[in-house]
């Protein structure tokens, strides 16, 4: 028999209603076989509504099973349905008082040998809170349109990640290489350090940390943690705002407690890890979360502040879900280490996927979840994360439904200043529903749609903010166009509508909304938005985004930008496809009243913000487009677009009408000059700050081959540099290493790629690729440029290559296009070819230019306007028979190209088709040069 026991080594909680024990459990028998270990007694008093038991081998391989056992030794209930780890919920009403115990046994069927130490730790939870009941859920797709706030509308202004060529010691990828800053930011957190004002923002392993200057433009600087190291998934960060204090987080891919956390006291200048590897953590959805400790001595028990930090005021709130069950654990030392991981529900209660974890001023803790027993919902603990309930989103009236597109997505949930909880959520997937309720989740009010006012049909990712009491935000991803039989399944690359970026605010506690479009004139993507898990193309945005709100009250939007770059973000509406980049991007209020009321503006009117601006320069022109988030609630009356051939000295060139958002210069002629273009907007209150400079070099025509990447004169690819297998030794900053004598292989170094559709071949692609140099083929290896484009009539269709091939030595080289998709190796972006052509027509020269012709019939037959996305090179060597098919998508130079089906490259990868039509080149104008006074 075995004793109940404390964890040791951590700050956990333990009230008298959460037991924890551990223990050695029996490898060799299952329950009722002859297994004898077991924890407990535990005795459970009069009127309590359920025990949720939880148990961990320490082992994750070792397959436990977990038995339940009532005062009269009678077994209630054997759990066996994971490996190690076991949790049941038995729910009674009330459940009968007494003693239990707890067997912990070998499974019946394990999966695999065990291994030493067949050892385990495990809580035993007991409590008065069953899931909640109340009035049956009316669900109905469609809500009534949120009252509308009779204030001035709220600006923004869009901050895109400079494309900068960083040298660092890990990517994704596991390679020591380089990458361009914020290009891979998947599933991005957002915060604001209240001490010192600035922005950090989270993705992959970048811990971007962001200052805004006089000039309006924003400084962006990557301070990675030491614990962001591949293989990572679910990257998470959040920022104590009392304290100042930033956690980045990263789970190993599917693998249960090996979470890897640190924080940082001084904006990522240094870290200090965590508990890494100690946490229970589970297998996906992480989320961190922190505040005041809630005390409610009349409540019943009483709510008292545990014993914690005497240098660190908030509790740390670490939550992870494991496919099933979600569980959260506490930190009383300010995240150095963590108590048991305490269930919050199980799989009969609620979906295991949860949104983010958030605090209340009184201390009350709030998960959002998409489906407990069919209704949004919201997990709340009002005992410092020691018991949960389950508190579902329904006003009796309307009900908050879990979207049917897709597998749906995560509502997400915020409080003010006076307690107030505000519950965004996607309601049937389809509209943008919000909900208010004043007594932390038990009854709820004026659920309605923020998104009505903009016609959206189609709603993805919502999140949320708040301020002072009755000053709320939340943001989503939102789309005008509907589902349907014309116009395609928004889930799927079907769909022919494009995406924006929504913010809604209220100032009167959930009473009216105003809501603003932050990308109003230029879409931030295109066609289908994937909710749930898989590796389509349209799965570039993953799960969620973030939001927050700065010292000053501003709201900041931290989120991804997939049709990043002119191509794409300038494309007509019918274009079909999509830019498929995933582009840090923050939006930020530049207007209109705050969430903290002290900063709210004096007047309702102001000079508009900073236009948001792109570019494309295509056979002799120049093609400026921009996003204007910001009229500061008046007309804009006109823009002024500046231009220079050195940067930073643009000077007038054009002054056009306010109601145009795009400019086309006809006067950039010159091939071998860049161009460098700024638009300031003015309204009758006075002009913005000149916007975000975009550059316009000279990269070819459609004609004979329009640039699509090219790598930097300082990328290692472009200097002979090779990836390396271990990190480099040395002093920070590292040096470069110089390459060993005979690593250097030239034929396999991408110089750039381009894409041409010549005149004299009518209904061709010629695909370009140009190496170091091909005097010699190096044997068995393939040089390969692949498409992210999927076919209007065949979806299924999402990425094509085209290539040369050499094999043994001596043979000929050969050429081919085809289909790439998912080689099935699980949490591996590996891809396989399937030819269409394996004799395709192509060639090459001893300088290294590859040039394959492929009839676009044959690749989905894309139309003028059409747009081929995350178009990326990439050269392989050492092909065997068994991986000949085979493309490993993370490689060294796809890393700054493109990684798995995602554009992470700077500028974007993105190809406009134009036809095969003859290209003209206008006559040459000067530079304007300022007028003298």
């Amino acid at each position: 028999m075995l004793c109940t026991l404390p964890l040791v080594g951590t700050r956990a909680q333990s009230p008298s209603n959460v037991l924890t024990f551990s223990g050695t459990f029996d490898t060799a028998h299952a329950y009722g076989a002859g297994c004898t270990t077991f924890s407990g007694p535990f005795v459970v008093p009069a009127g309590e509504a359920r025990i949720i038991v939880n148990v961990d081998a320490t082992v994750p391989t070792n397959d436990l099973a977990l038995t339940l056992v009532d005062s009269q030794g009678q077994p209630i209930h054997t759990e066996d349905t994971g490996v190690g780890n076991e949790v049941f919920d038995y729910e009674g009403s009330p459940v009968p008082a007494g003693s239990y115990k707890v067997y912990v046994c070998a499974s019946a069927n394990p999966l695999a040998p065990f291994q030493q130490p067949n050892t385990y730790t495990g809580t035993f939870t007991y409590n008065d809170t069953a899931v909640s009941s109340g009035c049956p859920a009316n669900f109905t797709p469609t809500l009534p349109a949120a009252p509308k706030d009779a204030g001035p509308k709220i600006g923004y202004e869009n901050f895109e990640a400079p494309g900068q060529l960083t040298t660092i010691t890990q990517t994704s990828s596991g390679a020591y290489t380089v990458e361009y800053l914020g290009r891979s930011a998947v599933e991005p957190s957002i915060g604001a350090n209240w001490q010192t004002g600035v922005i950090n923002y989270k993705s992959d392993l970048e811990a971007l940390f962001v200052t805004f200057g006089s000039n309006g433009l924003a400084n962006w600087v990557n301070r990675r943690a030491p614990t962001s190291q591949f293989i990572d998934s679910d990257p998470i960060g959040f920022t104590d705002r009392q304290t100042g204090r930033v956690f980045v987080s990263e789970l190993t891919l599917l693998s249960p407690d090996t979470v890897k956390i640190s924080y940082t006291d001084d904006d990522g200048r240094t870290w200090v890890p965590d508990q890494t590897g100690g946490i229970g953590s589970a297998v996906d959805h992480e989320t961190i979360g922190g505040g005041v400790y809630r005390q409610d001595l009349n409540g019943v028990p009483p709510v008292v502040v545990p014993p914690h930090s005497p240098t660190y005021p908030n509790a740390v709130y670490y939550c992870s879900q494991d496919l099933e069950t979600a569980l959260c654990s506490r930190s009383d030392d300010g995240g150095l280490t963590y108590g048991p991981s305490i269930p919050m529900y199980v799989a009969t209660q609620c979906g295991g996927l949860h949104g983010h974890v958030k605090v209340a001023p009184d201390g009350t803790i709030y998960v959002p979840n998409r489906d407990c027993n069919g209704t949004q919902s919201v997990v709340v603990s009002q005992d410092n994360g020691v018991t949960w309930a389950i508190q579902p989103v329904n006003t009796c009236t309307y009900a908050a439904k879990p979207s049917l597109v897709g597998q749906g997505d995560d509502p997400a949930v915020t409080i003010d200043a006076a307690g107030r909880v505000y519950f965004a959520f996607s309601n049937f997937g389809t509209s943008a529903g919000v909900a208010v309720s004043e007594d932390k989740g038990k009854t709820w009010r004026n659920i309605s749609d923020v998104g009505a006012a903009y016609g959206v049909h189609n709603v993805a990712f919502p999140t949320a903010t708040s301020g002072d009491a009755g000053r709320a935000a939340v943001a989503f991803y939102g789309s005008s166009t509907p589902n349907g039989t014309t116009t395609g399944n928004s889930n799927d690359t079907t769909f022919t509508g494009v995406w924006h970026l929504y913010i809604a605010h209220t100032f009167d506690g959930g009473n009216t909304w105003t809501t603003s479009d932050a990308t109003p004139n230029m879409p931030m993507q295109r066609g289908g938005l994937l909710r749930g898990g898989g590796g389509d193309v349209v799965r570039n945005l993953a799960d969620f985004f973030d939001m927050t709100v700065d010292q000053q009250g501003r709201v900041l939007v931290g989120y991804a930008n997939g049709c990043a770059g002119g191509p794409c973000s300038q494309a007509a509406a019918t274009a079909h496809g999509n830019a498929y980049t995933v582009t840090a991007t923050i939006a930020r209020q530049s207007s209109g009243r705050r969430m903290l009321a002290a900063f709210d503006p004096t007047a309702p009117t102001s000079v508009p913000g900073m236009p948001s601006v792109t570019q494309r320069r295509v056979n002799g022109l120049v093609y400026l487009g921009w996003n204007q988030a910001d009229t500061g609630n008046l007309p804009i009356t006109k823009y002024s677009i500046l231009r220079s051939t050195t940067t930073g000295a643009e000077t007038a060139l054009a002054n056009i009408s306010g109601s145009q958002t795009s400019y086309t210069d006809t006067t950039a002629t010159d091939p071998t000059k860049t161009y460098y273009y700024k638009v300031v907007a003015f309204n009758r209150v006075g002009k913005s700050l000149p916007s975000n400079e975009v550059a316009a070099p000279y990269v070819g025509t459609t004609c004979d081959g329009l640039i699509i990447h090219q790598n930097q004169p300082d990328h290692p690819e472009a200097t002979g540099g090779y990836i390396l297998s271990v990190a480099p030794q040395g002093p920070v900053p590292t040096p470069a290493p110089t390459p060993p004598a005979g690593s250097l292989v030239p034929q396999l170094l991408i110089d750039y790629i381009a894409v041409a559709e010549p005149a004299s071949m009518p209904g061709y692609f010629a695909f370009r690729m140009k190496v170091g140099n091909l005097s010699t083929l190096p044997p068995n290896s393939r040089w390969r440029i692949a498409w992210d484009y999927s076919p209007r009539t065949a979806p299924d269709t999402e990425i094509y290559y085209v290539g040369m091939t050499m094999g043994d030595a001596g043979t000929q080289s050969t050429f081919e296009y085809g289909t790439l998709a998912d080689a099935g190796v699980p949490a591996v972006l590996l891809l396989s070819e399937t030819p269409i052509n394996p004799a395709a027509q192509g060639s090459y020269l001893p300088d290294g230019t590859i040039t394959i012709n492929v009839p676009k019939a044959d690749v989905g037959n894309p139309q003028v306007g059409d747009l081929l996305g995350a178009i990326g090179g990439k050269t392989i060597t050492g092909d065997t028979p068994e991986t000949k098919t085979l493309e490993r998508s993370t490689t060294f130079v796809d890393h700054t190209f493109i990684k798995g089906n995602s554009d992470n490259s700077y500028p974007a990868a993105t190809y406009t088709v134009a036809g095969n039509v003859v290209c003209a080149q206008p006559t040459p104008s000067p530079t304007p040069k300022k007028k003298p006074h």
